[in-house]
């Protein structure tokens, strides 16, 4: 009790102080602050948000203490903030030479120095600020703050053993536990990551924020029965914490058990009605049920609540292409790709919609987009050879095909199709050579490479490659 009035006496005291200071700098009269006084007023500025005021603050400190180390220190922290180390080190320099054994100033100095991307001059002066680390301040959490400096520059290795040190001062500091983690999940350690979240648990195991974080990590190591165990601590310690429900609805969304995700998701909106991506995920889900008018309800409340969402617009677009409802498609498609032309899959749906509506040349270019973006996509390229067949393009449709081969991730179906343009031109040599490559990668896509090119029946050539699956399975 006497501590919270110590409190509330100290922050009645510095806005005094922050009041007395802007009425003179309103009124353009001498200041009458000593260093304490300036300090106050300079981290009244920060906690508010108000840098710029901060900044002002400490220039006119300076000019009144110019040999003081604390307003330098300060300085040398706002112009980090503000992304000048260079400037920073120097201040910080100068704060040295009048406190040659303040540890603040080396902690700066080697976070500034970690700025700068010199490592080997930081851990200099991260070990010069322990040595000088002063009785009544606890020395964990200076290791912990090196520690997490370290870790969130990607310098995960010299991180974990400054935390460790932490830990083995205070074995119970949970910051320096949940950072050890943190930085074993930087490289791929997901066991020990694991560890040391439990670690954290056991300490104290009312934190959602480690049980969610845990899940996480077990989804990294695909054990989702885990996970969800996790996330449901999570929420059950706070049953308003939002980002474990998304964690938890999209692990459903990922496995494939829409009618969980939905349940999760419509929770979430219990609490947060804003979010239009939860909308979005929701409409998602029941298209992959196939309830399709619900799936449009979804993405239409979507771009309610976000009228730039991109993959709404494509959701619905795509729905409405497969009802035949071409000109409704066309306005969302071509909406989709107004806001995000660098959406592949955008760019693919509106070439399609062209190409089902037999406008061939109004589809290249946004095909040709998808492409560039996404060579790998089969897809992309498949549909491209279509378009050119589809303006008696023939040689166009078979080099787009051979050049995008290497790019493509799934081979077989751009071999399928090259032995049956090469049917389609009577090419039988060059058809029996890609049809064998074909069936030796996938020969079940035989079937589908049937439907589409039904000519392939009638030459002789091929009898054997068509039986060839059978053969091997006869084997």
């Amino acid at each position: 009790m006497f501590e919270d009035n110590d409190r509330f006496f100290e922050e009645k005291n510095r806005e005094e102080i922050v009041n007395r200071y802007e009425d003179l700098l309103r009124k353009k009269k001498p200041f009458f602050f000593d260093v304490d006084d300036f300090e106050s007023i300079i981290e009244f500025y920060v906690e508010q948000n108000k840098f710029s005021s901060a900044f002002e603050a400490t220039n006119i400190a300076s000019g009144l203490f110019p040999s003081s180390p604390e307003i330098k220190l300060k300085k040398a922290q706002l112009l980090l903030d503000k992304g000048k180390p260079v400037e920073a080190l120097s201040e910080l320099k100068n704060a040295l030479l009048h406190d040659s054994e303040n540890f603040e100033i080396f902690l700066l100095l080697g976070i500034t120095y970690l700025n700068l991307n010199n490592t080997k001059e930081a851990i200099r002066k991260f070990e010069e600020c322990i040595n000088f680390i002063p009785e009544e301040i606890k020395k964990d959490e200076i290791l912990f703050s090196i520690g997490f400096h370290l870790g969130h520059t990607n310098r995960f290795a010299l991180a974990i053993k400054y935390l460790n040190k932490s830990i083995d001062v205070n074995p119970k500091n949970l910051e320096s536990l949940a950072e050890i983690a943190y930085c074993y999940d930087g490289v791929s350690n997901f066991n020990k990551c694991i560890e040391f979240y439990l670690k954290c648990i056991d300490i104290d195991p009312f934190l959602e924020f480690n049980w969610y974080n845990l899940g996480l990590i077990y989804i990294k190591i695909n054990n989702t029965a885990k996970a969800i165990e996790a996330f449901d601590y999570a929420l059950a310690i706070d049953p308003e914490y939002l980002s474990a429900y998304l964690a938890k609805a999209n692990l459903y969304l990922s496995l494939e058990k829409y009618t969980e995700a939905v349940e999760i998701y419509k929770e979430y909106l219990n609490y947060d009605t804003d979010f239009a991506d939860v909308y979005y995920y929701i409409g998602e889900c029941f298209e992959k049920l196939d309830k399709l008018e619900t799936a449009i309800k979804y993405y239409d409340l979507t771009i309610e609540k976000d009228k730039n969402h991109s993959d709404a617009w494509l959701g619905k677009g795509v729905i409405k292409m497969y009802l035949e409802d071409y000109a409704e498609s066309l306005v969302c498609l071509t909406n989709s790709v107004l806001i995000d032309a660098e959406n592949p899959e955008a760019q693919y749906s509106l070439a399609e919609l062209y190409l089902k509506t037999g406008m061939f040349s109004e589809a290249l270019p946004h095909i040709e987009i998808a492409i560039k973006v996404a060579p790998e996509e089969v897809d992309y390229i498949l549909l491209q050879s279509e378009l050119y067949q589809a303006l008696g393009d023939f040689k166009k449709s078979i080099d787009v095909l051979e050049d995008g081969y290497f790019s493509i991730e799934e081979k077989a179906p751009v071999l399928y199709r090259l032995a049956g343009l090469y049917i389609s031109k009577d090419k039988n040599q060059k058809a029996a050579e890609y049809l064998r490559q074909a069936i030796e990668v996938d020969s079940a896509l035989i079937v589908d490479f049937l439907k589409i090119f039904p000519d392939a029946k009638d030459f002789a050539g091929f009898k054997g490659l068509l039986d060839l699956p059978n053969k091997k399975l006869k084997k």
